[in-house]
């Protein structure tokens, strides 16, 4: 809590110095604009933040902003928290008995404050000096600095047709990161439904096939190695822009665990879509929801992962009646919009040959998460048992090797034994375990067979 506190207090004490600038920046261009000093006024500057550790400092010299951008900035702040900076835009043109046309802004419902736009920072740092006004124009623009790390958005009513007259917000992940320091994670709802993954385990805790294992580390290369891409136009044609993968396999193979640890791995947040809150019996629909996760997810660097994804990516048909078209408009959709995502996307389903073949040509790794052989089953069955049961070596090979079955199996198996000898208030015993196993092969409908 304490760290917390000197967290908020370093940010808000650079944020107070930045909007300082911008009350004086106010000051000092209606001091010109109106010449209400005959001396010349200096163009006042920003403080210097070279050594300022705040995050909020860390943030623009990361991104190497320049004073526009940092006006930008710190402009939004002060529209979200402190909106009397701009109350001097509120005075008339006592001659026409109107606001000031050239300060833009926009005034609330109740007409008592206001609102700068694009326009109004444009005054604010430009002046009537029509060039560089003209020239700001190209923040507008999809590679603009702000606009390329998904920091602003413009928002305006529908009327607005001048883009001059939007309002200009941050992101709600850089007000959070350069206000609390804190990681912006969007909560679940039907506006993102989608659910953060998690897990206390670890990368060596990953136990997967050699061959898997071989393909999972291509997969965290690309990720290690993802702003080196993004820096160089030659690797950006040759390799192409984001990651797609699909792993397929039997349930409990670690699909979903080698996604979050991949995530956990290189300090990456993995969003698992909710599917049944996706996909919509009404046309149009699921590309709409879709797209909500893919907005708000664009430039946040996430992973997304998609489980029981044939449900959304399945083969296009031949048309033979309108639901074939539209559903076909549907694959398509969500093709154009995987193919446009930057970062790293998992397809994960028990049903390879369902995925559309469409997708299989975008997508760089194709891993079978196949049931672990006898070593790695060894292995998970050593993993899950340390530290709770001391059943000897000798149990844990037979085990091994008389039941395929999966890690999630395992799991689960070590669950019921260990509830099982809390209530007969006894150590784990070979029995539990095997007990535990007829269990497991009884929901898969397998034989329960078991050699004693």
């Amino acid at each position: 809590m304490k760290n917390k506190s000197k967290i908020i207090q370093s940010n808000s004490f650079t944020l107070k110095s930045e909007l300082d600038w911008l009350i004086k920046l106010i000051d000092y261009r209606l001091e010109v604009y109106f010449k209400l000093n005959k001396k010349t006024v200096e163009f006042p500057e920003p403080n210097p933040i070279n050594n300022d550790n705040s995050f909020y400092a860390k943030w623009i010299r990361d991104n190497s902003l320049d004073k526009f951008e940092r006006l930008i900035v710190i402009s939004s702040i002060a529209n979200l928290f402190f909106p009397e900076v701009f109350d001097k835009f509120l005075i008339k043109n006592k001659g026409l008995d109107k606001r000031f046309t050239e300060f833009g802004g926009k005034l609330d419902s109740d007409k008592s404050r206001f609102i700068p736009t694009f326009s109004t920072l444009c005054f604010i740092f430009y002046g009537r000096d029509f060039e560089y006004v003209f020239d700001s124009q190209n923040i507008f623009d999809k590679n603009y600095k702000l606009n390329k790390i998904g920091a602003i958005y413009l928002s305006g009513n529908e009327n607005d047709h001048l883009k001059f007259s939007q309002v200009i917000n941050l992101d709600e992940e850089i007000v959070k990161l350069i206000t609390l320091g804190e990681k912006y994670r969007p909560n679940y709802s039907s506006n993102f439904p989608a659910k953060l993954l998690s897990t206390s385990m670890n990368w060596k805790d990953l136990v997967l096939n050699p061959i898997i294992m071989e393909e999972v580390e291509n997969i965290n290369a690309w990720i290690e190695y993802k702003e080196d891409i993004n820096k160089s136009k030659v690797l950006q044609n040759k390799i192409g822009k984001g990651y797609k993968c699909l792993f397929y396999g039997p349930p409990g193979t670690g699909k979903t665990l080698t996604a979050t640890l991949l995530g956990n791995r290189n300090d990456i947040d993995v969003y698992r879509i909710d599917l049944s809150q996706v996909i919509s019996k009404y046309v149009g629909e699921t590309e709409k929801n879709l797209s909500r996760v893919f907005d708000i997810a664009e430039n946040k660097n996430w992973i997304l992962f998609f489980d029981e994804a044939e449900s959304l990516f399945s083969k296009r048909t031949s048309v033979g009646d309108s639901k074939d078209r539209f559903a076909n408009q549907q694959t398509a959709y969500l093709l154009q919009r995987i193919e446009e995502y930057s970062g790293l996307v998992i397809l994960a389903t028990n049903l390879k040959p369902n995925i559309d073949r469409a997708f299989s040509r975008r997508i760089q790794s194709t891993i079978n998460f196949s049931i672990p052989t006898f070593f790695e089953r060894k292995t998970l069955w050593g993993n899950f048992l340390n530290d709770i049961s001391d059943l000897p070596e000798k149990s844990i090979n037979r085990f091994s090797k008389d039941y395929e079955i999966s890690g999630g199996s395992i799991k689960n198996v070590i669950q019921y034994a260990w509830l099982y000898s809390k209530r007969k208030k006894d150590k784990i015993k070979d029995e539990h375990i095997i007990q535990g196993i007829k269990r497991e092969l009884m929901k898969d409908g397998k034989s329960v067979e078991i050699n004693n």
